[in-house]
């Protein structure tokens, strides 16, 4: 008996080794920084009269609007990514922790009865980020 017609079945694994073979061919996982840079990056500092209003503006833009915590990053990428190697100091779980500190700005989602609004708080602070398939 001769098998016959389309085996999608036989697809599914394909794919999945396809998948596994670029994540170990060490090349960057793209979507994840641009996932990253569009929720966490901002530089230079977009311009904004306040840290509400930054917050307020850059939450909508990036379609972030309605998360409760949310931090933007003004610092240029390289200095980022320096993080995963000997800018940063190794956690558990493939995360690092900056050796120096980032100039940031915390948002805070604060609904209440008379604007829904987010607050925002700078600071310069030491970060975590996530250093996979490095």
């Amino acid at each position: 008996m001769i098998l016959g017609g389309p085996r999608p079945v036989l697809l599914l694994p394909l794919i999945l080794l396809a998948a596994c073979l670029i994540l170990a061919s060490g090349q960057p996982w793209i979507e994840p920084n641009f996932i990253f840079q569009r929720k966490h990056l901002d530089y230079e500092k977009t311009k904004a009269p306040t840290a509400n209003a930054y917050c307020n503006t850059m939450m909508i833009f990036r379609g972030l609007y309605g998360k409760a915590v949310n931090t933007f990053i003004h610092e240029p990428i390289l200095k980022i990514t320096s993080i995963c190697k000997e800018g940063g100091t190794p956690k558990i779980g493939g995360l690092y922790k900056s050796k120096v500190e980032f100039s940031i700005t915390q948002c805070v989602f604060k609904p209440d009865t008379l604007s829904i609004s987010y607050i925002g708080v700078v600071k310069k602070r030491k970060i975590i980020i996530g250093c996979w398939n490095l």
